[in-house]
């Protein structure tokens, strides 16, 4: 429970506890698993002569309470959201039924935990261990950050594929993929990717970001920053290679091929960028993510294909390409997108302290 308790706290997220035993029992268990306290213990009696308004004073500062009834955890649980916080109870018995209630989430104790206790929480700890918050709130924030980073990294390619189609109409010239292209990208590459961004692991630093406002937009400005800035690169890395193309051999098949086989590489650039916000790849590892890396691996086995089978070159409207033009893809996709992972390593090196602790946590 102590090293739960320091991870809860790294978290962002305070302790308290509420019993019914002794004052001096309340305050040698708090003593021994680390809880914030000034060695103090409020005693439900003294809960009784306080208003709602001193009692939310308390509970600011006080994390052991003792001698408690039903009524007083159920005021504590009142009194901290009447302050803004979002409160999760743990309990076992009746006693507790209305704390567990009241609180944004109960947790009751699926071995020991009583009918009542169990009926009235949200989650049930089947093994009753209080070390299994900590993890289920490692899980949760996990689920929350990989959906963030799918959600960016398919918006961020639509807006791309937009911006990249849009130019060349624009300037009066033909689009830069044909439709098999499209259909294709639609299919293979953004459900693949989907699957991949699900199974990302945790950054080490997961658990010492701050806990989210519930209040704040999904969507929010950081989000959409996140969302336009990358697509940037990408259309500028696949439109610069397209148009010079273009504009210097004015082949149709070979400016489609060129656009098309960065965007694709593009692709696959970018969310390996985009598997983090905080640490570079160079410190998760290329190998961590291993569907993340089966997929860019069939990418690359798919552009061989593609390349090298007459019949294939058909089917996708593309045709083979001279070394300079894949050196021209690979170092404009690879400037377009990995831009944000240089930016992720300075910022780290400014930070030796952050930097350290991500690898000794590692």
């Amino acid at each position: 429970v102590r090293s739960a308790i320091t991870t809860c706290r790294r978290a962002g997220i305070r302790t308290i506890m509420i019993t019914g035993d002794h004052p001096l029992t309340a305050k040698s268990i708090g003593r021994q698993v680390g809880l914030d306290s000034d060695g103090s213990v409020i005693a439900g009696p003294e809960l009784d002569w306080l208003s709602e308004s001193e009692l939310e004073e308390l509970v600011k500062h006080a994390s052991i309470y003792a001698r408690t009834t039903p009524e007083h955890k159920l005021r504590i649980v009142r009194a901290l959201q009447a302050l803004g916080e979002r409160v999760a109870v743990t309990g076992d018995g009746i006693n507790d039924a209305p704390a567990l209630s009241a609180a944004n989430i109960g947790v009751a104790m699926g071995e020991t935990g009583t009918d009542v206790a169990r009926e009235a929480s949200a989650m049930v700890l089947a093994d009753d261990n209080f070390t299994t918050i900590a993890k289920a709130v490692e899980e949760g924030r996990l689920i929350f950050e990989n959906l963030k980073k799918g959600v960016r990294y398919y918006l961020t390619c639509k807006l791309a594929l937009v911006l990249i189609t849009l130019l060349p109409t624009l300037l009066l010239i033909p689009v830069p993929f044909a439709p098999v292209q499209i259909i294709l990208m639609e299919l293979f590459m953004d459900l693949m990717a989907a699957a991949a961004f699900v199974a990302e692991g945790a950054e080490a630093d997961l658990l010492d970001q701050p806990p989210r406002d519930p209040k704040a937009k999904f969507m929010d400005r950081a989000m959409i920053g996140s969302i336009v800035t990358p697509s940037l690169g990408l259309f500028a890395a696949v439109t610069a290679a397209y148009l010079s193309t273009w504009y210097g051999t004015h082949d149709l098949v070979v400016s489609q091929t060129v656009a098309f086989f960065a965007w694709l590489i593009g692709h696959v650039l970018l969310a390996f960028n985009l598997r983090s916000e905080r640490q570079p790849v160079v410190q998760l590892g290329l190998g961590s993510n291993r569907w993340m890396l089966a997929w860019g691996a069939a990418v690359v086995l798919f552009l061989v294909l593609i390349s090298l089978i007459p019949g294939a070159q058909l089917l996708m409207k593309v045709t083979q390409l001279a070394g300079r033009q894949w050196a021209m893809i690979l170092g404009a996709t690879f400037v377009g997108t990995f831009w944000l992972e240089i930016k992720k390593i300075i910022i780290t090196r400014t930070r030796p302290h952050a930097s350290r602790e991500i690898f000794d946590k590692r």
